[in-house]
Formats: structure tokens, sequence, C-alpha cells
């Protein structure tokens, strides 16, 4: 029993909508949260990938470890402009037949991968 007067209903009613949170304060809140468990989510995936694939850490760009950088780099291209999407994957395609890129190429995905925030030991 309640000593000011007011019964269970009221009391739940109060905690459940207390005063001061509009309708549109409650959504800011939950869209808030929602961002934050997109954001939370995404930053899981790339540690897991980071784990898996070695990181973002490369020794040199040199010979197979150029694959590494065009894999990592076609990974992480949504970050990137669309107009360096159609290279990115051209590269990617050329780590299957392990072609080389020309010295231009290889640049240009070296600039890429570190734009991305790859780091080259």
């Amino acid at each position: 029993m309640l000593t000011s007067g007011a019964d269970l209903h009221t009391l739940a009613e109060r905690i459940e909508t207390p005063p001061g949170l509009s309708e549109s304060t409650k959504r800011e809140i939950r869209k808030a949260i929602e961002d934050a468990r997109a954001a939370g989510y995404a930053e899981g995936v790339r540690a897991a990938e980071s784990r898996q694939n070695g990181g973002d850490a490369f020794h040199s760009t040199t010979s197979a470890e150029w694959m590494r950088v065009a894999l990592y780099v076609q990974r992480e291209k949504h970050r990137l402009p669309a107009q360096h999407h159609q290279f990115v994957d051209d590269m990617a395609a050329r780590t299957v037949w392990e072609r080389e890129p020309t010295d231009r190429q290889h640049r240009y995905l070296r600039s890429l991968f570190l734009k991305l925030g790859g780091k080259i030991t």
C-alpha cells in the first residue's frame, strides 16, 4: 500500500513514462543506441578481420606482400570514393594469378593503403 494515496498502476505509469521525456527525446535516445550498436559491431568486424589477416602493419609492399595490401584495401574499399573501386578490385583480382602490378599501380595501391590507415613497417 502506498502512503501518498497512489496505487501501483500510477507508480508503474510514472516509472515507464518519467516526466520530461517526450516521444521525440525517446526516439533520439533509441537512435543513438542503434548508432552506437552499429558502430560497435562494425569495429568488432574490423578487429576480427585484422586478427585473421595479420593486422594493418606490413613489412613491405614488394613481392608477395603487395597481395596482402591489395586484399586489405579491397576489404576496406567502402571507405574510399567510388572512383577507386574498379582499380582496387582489379588489383585484388591480380592476386589470384600472382600478377605483379606495374610501378605506377604499385604506388597508387600503396597510397590508398596508407589513406585507409595501413602501416608499412
